[in-house]
């Protein structure tokens, strides 16, 4: 980010802020998400329980999604001071990712700040753990912006976990908590809900039901979210040849990807491009088996107890630009492959390992039992709008 831009972005929050700051605190939650449109996971699930809980309750979504060009950057501006009134006049403010607003401003007493992430478990680096990597903040921005500040409380999923988020947020363990669980896991345990979802999915998509159902969800790539590129590493035509008439293979894209994956005429029937779906969990509960590279989607699948695999012929590039917090090969629930040839005849085969998965599921979940949102309005939301101080 260029000095004029951090500078210019700093104002117009700080002018938001201010001006909010000259009226009282309201009993009032908002849910705030640079990932798009409309807020998922996390947010979406604490809001969808508090609707539930107590429909009266005053709530505000900030959704906006980071892109290139003179509106974009009109929107952003916008979004930028919009952010900062909601800011200084919301009890509770809970984000789900890098959310700039946040940082430059010192929250009034009597607000409350929760980082839930948008990821279930620490896998891909990120925050001041990359600040020496290519994926890293800038220097200009980290001269005048405290990243990752600012936070009264995050989740996380396990304890291991948080020592991670601890160091890519720079904040103490105190700041962590992993005994709520994680909210956007609750869907998964009931059974209405995957039922419902997986059989709307097979309409929306024709999904036959004597079909194989692969999900290959690759992660983004490029250094900043607005440059975001898909992979071509997986050949979809040599794996038709190898699998055969009865696969299937949903592609999702990463949400920062803005292009379509080109697919040849003669891939119809055999992959179906699915990136505009918005809940990849919906994607999740009608396939047999994931195919990623470095996606955090590996957490929620592993719930499902399905076999994975990893195409990761960059994995060493992709060391360099950003890393990992644990062992890549040794610690992914499936084998990983750096061609297509090898991961198509893994597939045929169908010998998969899933006490893997579940030993990785174990490992990454400290509570998961479809009750998260539940403890987070009990014990964040409720409280934060209790309080007394403004």
């Amino acid at each position: 980010m260029r000095l004029p831009l951090i500078i210019f972005r700093i104002w117009l929050v700080r002018v938001g802020f201010a001006v909010g700051s000259l009226l009282p605190l309201r009993r009032h939650v908002v849910l705030a998400s640079n990932h798009g449109a409309r807020i998922s996971g996390n947010l979406e699930a604490v809001r969808i329980e508090m609707a539930r809980r107590s429909p009266k309750l005053g709530v505000t979504v900030l959704a906006h999604r980071p892109s290139r060009g003179v509106m974009a950057m009109i929107m952003a501006a916008f979004h930028a001071m919009r952010s900062g009134y909601h800011l200084a006049r919301a009890r509770l403010f809970v984000v789900d990712d890098y959310y700039f607003p946040i940082y430059v401003v010192s929250p009034r007493g009597g607000t409350t700040i929760v980082q839930t992430w948008h990821a279930s478990g620490a896998f891909k680096k990120l925050g001041y753990s990359v600040v020496h990597k290519t994926f890293g903040a800038d220097a200009a921005l980290l001269r005048r912006v405290r990243i990752h500040s600012n936070y009264d409380l995050c989740l996380v999923s396990n304890e291991r976990a948080a020592a991670h988020y601890a160091e890519a947020f720079g904040l103490s363990l105190q700041k962590f908590t992993w005994r709520l669980g994680i909210p956007r896991t609750d869907p998964f345990f009931d059974p209405a809900w995957r039922n419902d979802a997986a059989a709307a999915v097979r309409r929306r998509y024709d999904l036959p039901a004597d079909k194989r159902v692969l999900l290959y969800a690759p992660t983004f790539r490029g250094e900043r979210v607005t440059e975001a590129r898909h992979t071509e590493d997986l050949d979809f035509g040599q794996l038709q040849a190898v699998l055969g008439e009865d696969h299937v293979v949903l592609v999702r894209l990463h949400p920062f990807v803005r292009s379509r994956m080109r697919l040849a005429p003669e891939l119809a029937g055999f992959a179906v491009d699915v990136s505009d779906h918005p809940d990849i969990h919906e994607l999740m509960l009608v396939s047999d088996l994931l195919i990623t590279d470095y996606s955090s989607a590996i957490f929620e699948f592993s719930l499902l107890e399905r076999p994975m695999a990893f195409l990761a012929p960059d994995l060493d590039a992709y060391e360099r630009e950003r890393g990992f917090y644990f062992d890549y090969r040794a610690g992914v629930p499936g084998p990983v492959f750096t061609e297509t040839g090898a991961l198509a005849r893994w597939l045929s085969l169908g010998a998969f390992d899933l006490d893997r998965v579940r030993a990785f599921r174990d490992a990454s979940f400290a509570i998961a039992d479809g009750r998260a949102s539940r403890r987070f309005v009990d014990q964040i939301v409720l409280p934060a709008l209790r309080s007394t101080v403004s």
